[in-house]
């Protein structure tokens, strides 16, 4: 039998399938939110964390996944479903092979983002953007402590390669492989039209400071992190983002790689 915690799509009933696997035997689940430390320790043989929705139910369990050194399965429910790469119909398929341990989870570099004494990990990105005024918001990068260049626009996304399929993309920038160890920093909506995406080491330490125009009024700025966590931030308070100590582990799909589900999802 196989053990997995279980994170539900919010308004999702649990599918019918997971129903019957539960009933003969061949896995047994618990919702996430009863994870802890202690279980951790009397469940050694906990497999996982079992995802049932699309990509944002799937970001929404990482800190659980990185916290607890727990594999994510996720299995579609949505519509999309880029990261969450197995559809419904590949359950069973999956749970076999991962019993007879003929598939294994693969890592995701994450990044690490400090602002204010507080720390987070975003499998995608982090996002800093302009709030309701409006305005344009000036933000000031420096790379490895040396100041770079200021970004001045509607906002900068920070984004892992495996969000480079996410918001990244939407604001015009780079596909990037999940196994390239870099970081893509991406403008959004620059005021300069020189100013284009970048991609850099993801050895390297970004800090990006909000700054305030003279003469301008107070801007509220917000920093979206994987598009659950919102911060607004404040002026000359650095934010921080660095590659995580370690990754979390997705299982891939069992009928396509990476490649051809690029090929699927955005039919080249």
């Amino acid at each position: 039998m196989l053990k997995f915690a279980v994170y539900l799509k919010k308004g999702l009933k649990t599918p019918e399938i997971v129903n019957q696997l539960e009933r003969k035997g061949t896995i047994k689940t618990i919702p996430i939110h009863e994870l802890s430390e202690n279980y951790i320790k009397e469940n050694p043989d906990l497999k996982g964390i079992l995802v049932l929705g699309g990509d944002g139910t799937l970001l929404r369990a990482v800190p659980y996944a990185y916290k607890y050194d727990l594999p994510i399965l996720g299995i579609n429910m949505g519509n999309f479903g880029f990261l969450t790469e197995n559809p419904i119909s590949n359950l069973t398929k999956m749970l076999e092979l991962i019993k007879e341990d003929k598939i294994s989870p693969e890592p995701r570099g994450l990044l690490q983002i400090n602002y204010q004494n507080k720390s987070f990990v975003a499998l995608n990105e982090g996002a800093i953007m302009k709030g309701p005024t409006g305005r344009i918001i000036y933000l000031f990068l420096k790379i490895n402590d040396k100041p770079f260049t200021t970004v001045y626009g509607d906002g900068l996304i920070i984004s892992t390669p495996t969000g480079s399929t996410a918001y990244n993309l939407s604001a015009g920038g780079p596909i990037v492989h999940p196994e390239a160890r870099v970081f893509i920093c991406t403008p959004i909506c620059a005021f300069k039209i020189t100013m284009k995406p970048f991609v850099i080491p993801d050895e390297f330490t970004i800090e990006v400071w909000l700054k305030k125009k003279e003469g301008h009024a107070h801007e509220e700025v917000h920093l979206l992190i994987d598009g659950h966590s919102n911060l607004i931030i404040s002026e000359n308070v650095p934010i921080i983002f660095k590659k995580a100590p370690k990754p979390v582990y997705i299982y891939p799909s069992c009928t396509q790689d990476y490649l051809q589900i690029l090929t699927a999802k955005f039919n080249w």
